[in-house]
């Protein structure tokens, strides 16, 4: 789960706030000024998250909060496994996997942050389903094309997973997910997730 470049889990973390104003946005204008806002706090307030990384995880937890699916993704990334997991650990894991992306990739998309981001269209394959396309334009000079893939559920437009150069984070984790479930079983998933959290490590 360590291996994957930064600009996704950037990027990742980004769009994790999207889904604030799926109520009453398209999901084209919803990622255009979600970024927007994003970019202007990591900036306005970046002293304040130099000093203080925990603030910089509670500001993207916040804005993740209730809005972002976390379960359907928890889901997506256990694929088969999801149909056998007791409702319990379907909410660990979807909790775990919150937590996760916040703590890991929150300076990740700090250290990103005056990095220009252009949105550069959007995809409809059905009416419940969009993929917004960005382009992420790297301190390397390397133009880096990521697809925000969004989902309508309860009338609110919610990012489900985010592909950058062809990564997929849900199809990434299915494929830790699944060698762990192997291993130990879905309980030992849950505890291997909970240790990374806790920043302990778990055989």
């Amino acid at each position: 789960m360590k291996t994957l470049i930064k600009p996704l889990w950037l990027l990742a973390c980004l769009l994790l706030a999207v889904a604030a104003q799926a109520e009453t946005l398209e999901p084209r204008r919803l990622v255009e000024i979600t970024v927007d806002e994003v970019m202007a706090d990591m900036n306005a307030s970046a002293e304040t998250y130099t000093r203080d990384p925990a603030a910089l995880q509670a500001m993207v937890i916040e804005r993740v909060g209730p809005h972002f699916n976390f379960p359907r993704m928890a889901q997506l990334a256990m694929a088969r496994h999801w149909t056998t997991a007791t409702p319990e650990q379907r909410r660990a894991i979807a909790a775990e996997f919150r937590t996760l992306l916040a703590r890991t990739y929150a300076n990740a998309m700090f250290e990103y942050r005056d990095a220009p981001i252009r949105v550069m269209g959007e995809q409809k394959s059905n009416p419940r389903n969009r993929v917004v396309k960005l382009r992420l334009d790297s301190p390397s000079g390397q133009p880096v094309d990521l697809l925000v893939r969004l989902e309508n559920r309860n009338e609110r437009w919610q990012v489900i997973d985010v592909v950058v150069g062809g990564i997929s984070l849900v199809i990434t984790y299915r494929g830790a997910f699944n060698d762990r479930i192997g291993k130990s079983g879905i309980d030992g998933l849950i505890a291997d997730m909970r240790g990374n959290n806790l920043g302990v490590s778990v055989q």
